[in-house]
């Protein structure tokens, strides 16, 4: 087994340089029990994860988190994203905080609640999930009239509450209620109601200056507002402004529209999520 230890006190910044650059050792390749090579992505991962000491997901985790990323790959999701954190996982609280595409961290502030194999847990009032992502510097298939956030959510909120947001702005939200405030984009209400008070996937796609378009599961909801702006403030999970949802998210991600892929994602992480 080639020796970690190398890659030991690189920043997160250089160690994603290095890696991309190629100037990391090729030996990182994993052989999953069944004898499948994993994808270079989940390699990624996994060396990022071995060179801080986290604590991996089992090795059966580790080839169900490989397949999940090659769906993704297949159907052509992978490559809209900027940000993908899978939290459900049987692999330590800091590995279920990396940011797979990114190889960076989000971050638990507050200590929300982490649990085996379902994800993180706000408890209403002072922890949330900082993806240390910032559409407006960060995106790069993210953009104000082609975007997409979406969520797995393990359990939902209970009452009114946020399921995502940021510090500022309340043009990027997700509400856990039938509402018109949903956003994406822009500081102006949907044209209509959409309630998404609920487990499983849910996301929000912006697909031209007018349209948003979001999804309960596979069901999908067709709404305008008119898109004003991308949020310059890092994306928050189970928090907007001073607002905290209580859902347990299972996973997260930003990236393009989504819309058309939208089944396939629901299918990979129905599968993931039930084969853990």
């Amino acid at each position: 087994m080639p020796d970690f230890g190398i890659f030991r006190g690189f920043s997160e910044s250089a160690f994603s340089d290095k890696l991309f650059a190629g100037q990391l050792p090729t030996e990182l390749g994993l052989i999953g029990t069944d004898n499948s090579v994993f994808e270079s992505e989940y390699r990624a991962v996994i060396a990022y994860a071995k060179s801080r000491n986290y604590t991996l997901p089992s090795s059966s985790q580790q080839i169900l988190q490989n397949n999940l990323l090659s769906s993704l790959k297949t159907a052509g999701i992978w490559a809209k994203l900027d940000s993908f954190c899978l939290f459900a996982t049987n692999g330590s609280s800091d590995f279920a905080l990396i940011d797979w595409k990114r190889l960076t961290q989000y971050t638990a502030v507050n200590s929300p609640t982490f649990t085996s194999n379902q994800g993180f847990q706000s408890n209403g009032t002072t922890s949330f999930i900082n993806t240390n992502f910032n559409p407006a510097i960060d995106g790069i298939n993210y953009q104000l009239d082609n975007a997409s956030r979406y969520m797995w959510n393990f359990t939902t909120s209970a009452g009114s509450r946020y399921f995502d947001g940021n510090e500022n702005s309340n043009s990027n939200h997700i509400y856990s209620n039938n509402s018109n405030v949903h956003k994406i984009n822009t500081t102006n209400n949907l044209s209509a109601t959409v309630a998404l008070n609920t487990t499983g996937l849910i996301g929000i796609n912006r697909t031209s200056s007018t349209n948003v378009e979001l999804f309960d599961d596979t069901t999908q909801f067709s709404r305008t507002a008119t898109s004003t702006g991308i949020t310059d403030d890092p994306q928050w999970i189970s928090r907007s402004a001073n607002n905290y949802g209580t859902q347990r998210t299972s996973m997260y991600l930003m990236g393009a529209s989504l819309v058309t892929e939208n089944t396939d994602l629901y299918n990979a992480m129905n599968t993931y999520m039930t084969s853990i």
